[in-house]
């Protein structure tokens, strides 16, 4: 491995990483950025293009599921990250995650993203989520986001 690809390797480590404490923290200012202007996030049977449409998003799903609520808990713990390189600037990423909420563990899955390098920075160009699991009392499923 050389030093570029150590690099790019952790920059969209880093990029994962944000992403996911700015949705656990509602912090869409810090988490919409993550994905290049054309980007695009599928979510269950839903497709978003383009920053603005994936924020709303975003937003529509918190507040479906109450996220922010007092007593409500929302974590997601990533788990094992393979990533591909397929150039300077392009790069495939699955991550295994498991979220925790006050009910305990809530819903696992994957994360299937392509990413892409500009400005020196990592962002989603597509970003998939697979969920693979939810617990039936789980706020994402009772709000039909998810079918458990």
């Amino acid at each position: 491995m050389t030093l570029d690809e150590l690099l790019a390797r952790e920059g969209i480590r880093a990029t994962i990483a944000r992403y996911t404490n700015a949705g656990d923290h509602a912090d869409y200012e810090d988490l919409v950025p993550c994905y290049a202007e054309d980007g695009v996030f599928e979510f269950s049977d839903n497709r978003w293009e383009g920053r603005q449409a994936i924020g709303d998003a975003l937003h529509a799903m918190a507040r479906a599921r109450g996220h922010g609520t007092a007593g409500m808990l929302q974590r997601h713990h990533l788990g094992t990250c393979h990533i591909t390189l397929e150039g300077g600037d392009r790069a495939r990423a699955t991550t295994y995650f498991l979220m925790v909420s006050e009910i305990g563990p809530d819903h696992a899955g994957r994360y299937l993203d392509r990413l892409v390098r500009r400005d020196g920075e990592w962002q989603f160009a597509h970003r998939h989520v697979v969920v693979e699991w939810i617990n039936p009392e789980s706020r994402v499923a009772k709000a039909g986001l998810v079918k458990a």
